[in-house]
C-alpha cells in the first residue's frame, strides 16, 4: 500500500484582540497584574499607563522622573505597587491605590551601579532587580536596603522571573550566555 504522510492539522491564525492606544513614545515594557485584566506599559515618553485590557481605558498615568524606562512590574498578591527604573539606575516603586495627579514614587531603590534592565516583585514588601552592573538586588521595599545582592554573572544581567510556585527561586539571564537559578534562602 502507498505511504501516506500524515496529514498536517491547519492552524488558525491568532487573532489580535485590542490594541491600546495612548503612549506618544516607544513601549518598551509591559506586565500582566494577578487579575488578568489589568496590565503596565513603560514607554520612552516618559509614562507608566495602567490598563483595563477588556476594554482598553486607560485606568491611571503616571509621570516618571526619566523617560529612560526599561522595565515594569505589577505587583501580583494585592496589586496596589507598581515598579519601573532603567538608565537613571534606580527602581521607583508607586502605590497606584494612593496616586492623585502629580504622582510620586513611593519609594525609590539606589544601589545598582548600572542601569536596570528587569524588576519582579516577590510579595508586597520586596522586589528583585537585574542590572547592567552585572547583579540581581533583592529588596525591603519599605525600608529601601539591600536584603541580598547575586553577583555570580559576569555580563549585563538582562532579565529575572520568579518562580511561580515559590516566591523564593528566580532565574536570571545575562549576556554571559547564561541563565542563572537562584534561591533567596540560601543565596
Amino acid at each position: 500500500p502507498p505511504s501516506r504522510a500524515p496529514r498536517r492539522k491547519t492552524q488558525k491564525p491568532i487573532k489580535m484582540r485590542r490594541t491600546l492606544k495612548g503612549h506618544f513614545g516607544k513601549v518598551y515594557a509591559m506586565h500582566w497584574a494577578s487579575d488578568s485584566q489589568s496590565l503596565v506599559s513603560a514607554s520612552q515618553d516618559g509614562k507608566l499607563i495602567i490598563w483595563n485590557a477588556y476594554t482598553t481605558n486607560k485606568t491611571n498615568a503616571i509621570p516618571l522622573r526619566s523617560s529612560w524606562v526599561m522595565t515594569c512590574a505589577f505587583e501580583q498578591s494585592k496589586g496596589n505597587l507598581i515598579a519601573c527604573g532603567g538608565l537613571d539606575n534606580v527602581c521607583s516603586i508607586y502605590n497606584i491605590q494612593n496616586q492623585g495627579a502629580n504622582a510620586r514614587a513611593t519609594k525609590e531603590l539606589v544601589a545598582h551601579d548600572g542601569y536596570l534592565s528587569c524588576c519582579r516583585f516577590t510579595d508586597e514588601g520586596h522586589i528583585i532587580t537585574s542590572s547592567g552592573d552585572s547583579t540581581c538586588i533583592y529588596w525591603d521595599i519599605t525600608s529601601g536596603e539591600v536584603l541580598k545582592a547575586f553577583s555570580d554573572h559576569t555580563g549585563d544581567v538582562m532579565s529575572v522571573a520568579i518562580n511561580p510556585e515559590n516566591s523564593n527561586v528566580f532565574v536570571s539571564g545575562s549576556v554571559d550566555k547564561t541563565a542563572k537559578i537562584w534561591d533567596l534562602r540560601n543565596g
